[in-house]
């Protein structure tokens, strides 16, 4: 089975920020900011993919276990939320409800593979270039 590692990837990214900005207090502090920098980078990046990949973990073995696909999309009255009707692999099927801004920066699709967060929110598991 396919396994996501979209989470390591933007943790490795947010880490490495955070840990940059971290670097450059500790180097002023300690009056070295060319060593502060990289040694805030490092442990940043270290960190960010932690945090990424136990992310990553929960969410292919979600997918592995209940494996929701997409099966409808339907916008709602009001125009500012859809109805997504999802589907798992043992063929129960769940209503969730999703904001349109989310809808418009997730790009879902009938089909996608999804997981649930701990909102109880669809997320894409997969990147478009994944799947």
């Amino acid at each position: 089975m396919k396994k996501t590692n979209k989470h390591t990837s933007q943790g490795m990214v947010l880490g490495m920020c955070l840990g940059l900005s971290m670097g450059v207090a500790l180097g002023s502090a300690l009056e070295s900011t060319a060593m502060g920098i990289p040694m805030g980078m490092c442990i940043g990046l270290a960190i960010g993919a932690a945090l990424g990949a136990l992310k990553d973990k929960e969410v292919n073995r979600q997918v592995e276990e209940k494996g929701y696909t997409i099966k409808a999309m339907e916008e709602t009255v009001q125009g500012k939320e859809y109805s997504v009707t999802i589907v798992s692999k043992a063929g129960e099927e769940k209503v969730v409800t999703v904001p349109i801004g989310q809808m418009a920066g997730e790009n879902f699709s009938v089909g996608n593979v999804v997981f649930l967060d701990d909102d109880g929110l669809i997320e894409q598991a997969f990147d478009d270039e994944d799947e």
